[in-house]
């Protein structure tokens, strides 16, 4: 029993003497491990930085002129033309001779008609012809009775009407020049397509007589354009004088079924003392001043700003920006003139 306890006894002391190893042995790993990691950086704070400087690109409201202007690169045209056509329906085309573009001179065959066997019929009747007044002859010759010879007179006269009759078809059934000129229409038609009494085949320009012909871009652009309006073309360093002909309110109907786009945004302006040099495509470049006010609050056109039903500007008071609210009069290519909610000198923001 005494040595019993006495083991226990020692027991006991080796836990004490184990705990107190342990207790002291835990703070040195704690010291080591520390010591073993990397030791934190301290954050530094950002530096501050100022906001950037807004700088605006402005424009004063300023008094002055406004000029409203079309102003572009037209080429020469032909003034005029003649539409070319067939008086009766049933033919079909033989052939055509021509492209649209192609000079042509008077006298010229453009399109024919088939014939069949016409040109067969038309040398047969000149034959008879020629035996009829033969037989005329031989009966005057021979001393025939009146009524024999008034009757072989007769049938002359009838040979006549038939070849006549027949050298109209034949010259029915070609499209001739009437003039010097250039092919400015052609029809799609193509040999063997039966044509209609009055439908255009051809149409021919005159080259002697030339106009400026300009096409915009959007038929907007000619809203302001009106009949007899001056225009000032230039040629060569040369200012010519010249006039509005024709807007897209004035085309003529058949013109309008031919190209339609093209005559909606077109106009035809007549050129005083055109020089002779000049040809047909020659390009030359015209101002038409369409409307212009004197003494008028303006501003460049990229101050005006715009939104649903509104317009408006941003002004600059100070380093205080605000919108007005404003109403316009004219407005050019570059520049606003504004009717109502600016004054001069405010200082406009521009886009």
């Amino acid at each position: 029993m005494f040595t019993h306890w006495k083991v226990a006894g020692l027991h006991m002391s080796k836990k004490r003497s184990f705990w107190k190893s342990s207790l002291l042995i835990t703070p040195l790993l704690l010291l080591t491990s520390c010591s073993i990691l990397p030791k934190e950086e301290s954050v530094l704070a950002p530096p501050l930085i100022e906001p950037a400087k807004i700088e605006y690109k402005t424009a004063k409201a300023t008094k002055g002129k406004i000029v409203k202007r079309v102003q572009g690169m037209g080429s020469l045209v032909p003034s005029g033309s003649h539409n070319l056509y067939y008086r009766e329906s049933g033919g079909r085309i033989e052939k055509v001779y021509v492209a649209e573009g192609d000079l042509v001179k008077k006298g010229q065959t453009l399109v024919d008609l088939e014939t069949g066997n016409l040109v067969f019929d038309i040398q047969q009747a000149q034959l008879e012809l020629e035996k009829a007044n033969v037989e005329i002859k031989q009966l005057v010759a021979q001393g025939a009775d009146t009524y024999s010879i008034e009757k072989a007179k007769l049938d002359v006269e009838i040979t006549k009407v038939r070849l006549q009759k027949l050298q109209n078809l034949q010259a029915n059934s070609k499209i001739i020049s009437p003039i010097n000129g250039v092919v400015s229409y052609l029809s799609d038609l193509k040999p063997g397509d039966q044509v209609e009494a009055y439908q255009s085949i051809v149409q021919v320009a005159d080259t002697t007589n030339l106009q400026l012909k300009y096409t915009a871009s959007s038929a907007n652009e000619l809203t302001d354009v009106k009949i007899g309006m001056p225009v000032h073309v230039s040629l060569n360093g040369q200012t010519l004088d010249g006039k509005v002909v024709q807007t897209p309110n004035e085309v003529p109907a058949d013109a309008l079924k031919q190209n339609t786009e093209d005559n909606q945004r077109s106009i035809l302006v007549r050129i005083e003392h055109l020089p002779n040099q000049v040809k047909v495509g020659d390009s030359l470049s015209f101002e038409i001043i369409t409307y212009q006010k004197e003494n008028a609050l303006i501003i460049p056109k990229s101050g005006l700003r715009t939104g649903i039903g509104r317009n408006y500007v941003q002004v600059l008071d100070g380093k205080t920006k605000r919108e007005m609210d404003i109403e316009l009069g004219l407005i050019s290519a570059t520049e606003v003139e504004i009717t109502k909610g600016l004054n001069v000198g405010d200082e406009v923001i521009l886009k």
